[in-house]
């Protein structure tokens, strides 16, 4: 297929699909509703101070992406190294939490209660082969009752905003690591050696932020041809004889169409289907509004220290604080502050429209050096000056029956040979950037080689069960 392909946004999936294919001569052309690509993975800049949207960094399994970006960045990409923390009850634990560390810092009757409650975990999942259903199964039937109640439980609820008996376990596999505490007490006792499996530390980094790759990688796309329509929002989709024949879009509030032989969409799974003649989506609209997103409001500050702590991350459990993450941007790239300076970032989870989304930025910031000062953290007389920003669609919602709604739109799509959903808010899957990156590449080559492949193979793409970032491609 050699015609005009449509890209529906222009976050890390989109542009890395219109990338794809614009090095091999497609007319590409990527309608983006905000006014600068890059989704999710944008930089804003404010008084010499960068903040990303949330917490990125570039490590992949797929070493031909790594070797592309590394090529297209040159000596704008830093390598990094990453240093988390789990901050609970007045004490620093690692980050993947660590069993020994559990042990060493926790006190005895803790320590036994979560070893007493583990080996009931294992035991139940021999004897009765509990099945895994919900986010709360999973962690309870592998490391007890006891750990989950400290440390999984209180922390998924905050930033899901839901229960976790009300989470599907699929979320579970991919994102924890399995805590062995028959091997660290094997470890202790120096009755086993080797070094157990981890997360990578090592990563890639943009100089000015993970914006400045997308900010390029746009670049590279006009070089190449390719057409970037910015503050573009997808209105409808045409179709004639179950083929996608174009879109109309808003360009500025005026009303645009622009035909088509083939769509990438990137856009959320729901806002695509909504954008179909109500006719063909009519029994559709359950499955639309089961498939939900937690926003995140981001406080970011700016501040009149060299440091807050050497951490990348530090990951907050309790439910009385408001926010999850505390990240120091600096801890990524030195340029993300002037020198002498630092800045801190607040990640607050919230759904559009509830009282912490709605709150007035004075306000969210009284809150948040509140808890930062119970944390440790009294920077009230340093905060030079801050902002906040958010995002409506940052997590895909798990729900227990989220994979059965989410079939059936993807169902729905298969009728229509000529358009591929991807992305994490295309798939509506909880991936990393560098894996909407890959699925952006691959719905490309799906349709150079004239859908020989499956979609589904796009859509599950990565979808292995086991830990992420292991065995990734790092700096």
């Amino acid at each position: 297929m050699k015609g005009n392909i449509l890209i529906l946004g222009g976050g890390a999936c989109g542009l890395s699909a219109a990338w794809e294919l614009c090095k091999h001569g497609y007319n590409v052309t990527v309608l983006e509703k905000e006014s600068r690509v890059g989704g999710l993975c944008i930089t804003n800049e404010f008084k010499g101070y960068r903040f990303d949207l949330g917490g990125h960094r570039f490590i992949s399994k797929n070493k031909e992406l790594v070797e592309d970006v590394c090529k297209m960045m040159g000596d704008k990409l830093l390598t990094s190294s990453r240093k988390s923390v789990i901050l609970l009850k007045g004490k620093v634990f690692d980050y993947p939490l660590s069993a020994k560390d559990i042990f060493l810092k926790m006190d005895m009757w803790t320590n036994t209660k979560s070893f007493l409650s583990y080996l009931v975990a294992v035991f139940s999942r021999i004897v009765f082969r509990r099945k895994d259903v919900s986010f709360e199964d999973w962690i309870v039937h592998r490391f007890g009752r006891t750990l989950y109640n400290l440390f999984f439980g209180p922390y998924t609820e905050k930033l899901w905003g839901i229960s976790p008996k009300k989470i599907s376990s699929d979320w579970a596999s991919q994102r924890i690591s399995l805590l062995n505490l028959r091997d660290v007490l094997f470890r202790l006792l120096k009755l086993k050696k080797g070094t157990p499996r981890t997360y990578a530390k090592g990563y890639y980094y943009p100089k000015k932020g993970i914006g400045q790759m997308f900010d390029m990688m746009g670049s590279e796309i006009e070089k190449l041809g390719g057409k970037i329509v910015l503050n573009a929002e997808v209105q409808r989709v045409h179709i004639n004889n179950n083929t996608i024949t174009g879109v109309r879009y808003l360009d500025n509030g005026i009303e645009k169409n622009i035909d088509c032989d083939a769509v990438i969409s990137t856009i959320s799974l729901p806002d695509l289907i909504k954008a179909f003649p109500k006719q063909f989506t009519y029994d559709m609209e359950k499955h639309v509004s089961s498939l939900k997103f937690r926003a995140v409001r981001f406080l970011n500050m700016l501040v009149d220290m060299p440091d807050i702590s050497d951490n990348t991350w530090m990951y907050v459990s309790e439910g009385k604080y408001i926010m999850t993450r505390i990240q120091e941007p600096k801890r990524r790239s030195p340029f993300s502050a002037p020198e002498g300076k630092t800045s801190v970032m607040l990640e607050i989870p919230c759904n559009e429209g509830d009282e912490t989304w709605s709150c007035s930025k004075e306000k969210l910031l009284e809150r948040c050096l509140k808890d930062l000062k119970d944390l440790g953290f009294d920077i009230r007389d340093k905060v030079i000056d801050y902002f906040t920003t958010s995002v409506t669609q940052g997590y895909p919602v798990y729900t227990l029956d989220y994979v059965e709604h989410r079939q059936k739109l993807f169902d729905f799509l298969e009728k229509y040979e000529n358009i591929i959903t991807c992305g994490r808010q295309g798939t509506f899957r909880y991936i990393f950037m560098d894996i909407a990156m890959e699925m952006g590449i691959a719905a490309a080559q799906h349709l150079m080689l004239d859908r020989v492949s499956k979609k589904d193979t796009i859509h599950y793409m990565r979808s292995e069960k086991e830990l992420i970032e292991v065995s990734s491609v790092t700096s």
